[in-house]
């Protein structure tokens, strides 16, 4: 069955679909504006008492995601119910990172720096409203055409984790969940921290720190096991780029950076580092060659000296003939 009509948007074609919905490009006649539309249909088999609370949650969570106003965060424009609930959103042209990832493959870390910055001032300032994502993974970055990385989903995440469909299970792969949110426990900013986290060493190593064939074994290694050292899968990184994300993976929350920004700054000090460490190295081996030509050069003279007195003595024994 085709959609062509949501409330008042006018749907133009189907552009996503994911565990909770679909998401359409759609058009807003009031205004004339593309938007995008992601229909949340896990309401959908709840009966009518719990489907009327998780609509009055899903409400509360988008109009605090629906104050977030920064430029590496998908806007929200509104929200509403017609079959589904659905809310609509800043309509971006572009991939998203996953996409992106699976086309180019690993990345080195100065071609993900402009991506990471990003997205590091996108959760930083989420964080800073008291909003928290809870389910950073590419998929939900998406870049511009430009190059600019957005977050999309605030909000929606969210609604997902107190919705009663998480009695039945995890939705959606576990690959970026925190240790803390797989246990139930208490979630703050280092939730966040941790799925970015895990971001950059996939787009780095090209492989997820945690990963197995099923769900539950994905869940046991993220707290009970430590990840390959991301210069395991990528010689080019060092050791000390290993030790920023090994902070930011931590299975203790206290341990991890305080922000996003923390993580993204201490990469950059790590990969300075490893550049200062080649630079000493090339002045040390240039400093080593002036040592060596200077104890050289005295010989040289020797040698010259030498030379010029064999060829004056052949000179003046011709002469003496």
């Amino acid at each position: 069955m085709t959609v062509k009509k949501i409330s008042r948007y006018e749907i133009e074609k189907e552009i996503g679909r994911g565990a909770m919905g679909v998401v359409y490009l759609a058009n807003d006649p009031v205004i004339n504006r593309k938007v995008a539309l992601k229909t949340i249909d896990i309401a959908n088999s709840l009966d009518a008492a719990k489907r009327e609370e998780l609509t009055k949650r899903m409400l509360t969570e988008v109009r605090s995601a629906g104050r977030l106003n920064h430029q590496n965060i998908i806007t929200i424009y509104d929200y509403g119910e017609d079959l589904l609930p659905f809310v609509v959103m800043e309509y971006v042209e572009g991939e998203s990172l996953e996409s992106l990832r699976k086309k180019k493959g690993r990345f080195s870390l100065n071609e993900i720096y402009p991506i990471i910055s990003g997205v590091a001032g996108g959760i930083d300032y989420a964080h800073a409203m008291g909003i928290v994502h809870r389910d950073i993974k590419p998929d939900n970055i998406l870049i511009t055409k430009d190059y600019v990385p957005k977050i999309t989903d605030f909000g929606i995440a969210r609604i997902l984790d107190t919705s009663s469909t998480q009695d039945s299970g995890i939705i959606g792969s576990p690959s970026y969940m925190s240790p803390e949110q797989i246990l139930g426990g208490p979630i703050g900013a280092s939730t966040d921290i941790f799925s970015f986290g895990v971001v950059i060493y996939y787009l780095i190593a090209g492989e997820k720190p945690f990963s197995a064939n099923t769900p539950h074994a994905v869940t046991y290694k993220i707290l009970n096991e430590d990840p390959k050292y991301p210069s395991f899968y990528n010689p080019a990184l060092t050791l000390h780029v290993d030790g920023v994300l090994f902070k930011t993976l931590s299975k203790n929350p206290k341990e991890r950076y305080k922000t996003a920004s923390d993580v993204v700054e201490s990469l950059v000090r790590a990969s300075s580092i490893q550049k200062d460490k080649t630079a000493q190295s090339i002045r040390d081996i240039a400093s080593e060659k002036r040592n060596f030509l200077s104890e050289l050069s005295p010989v040289d003279t020797i040698f010259e000296q030498a030379t010029t007195n064999l060829r004056k003595h052949a000179f003046d024994k011709k002469q003496k003939r």
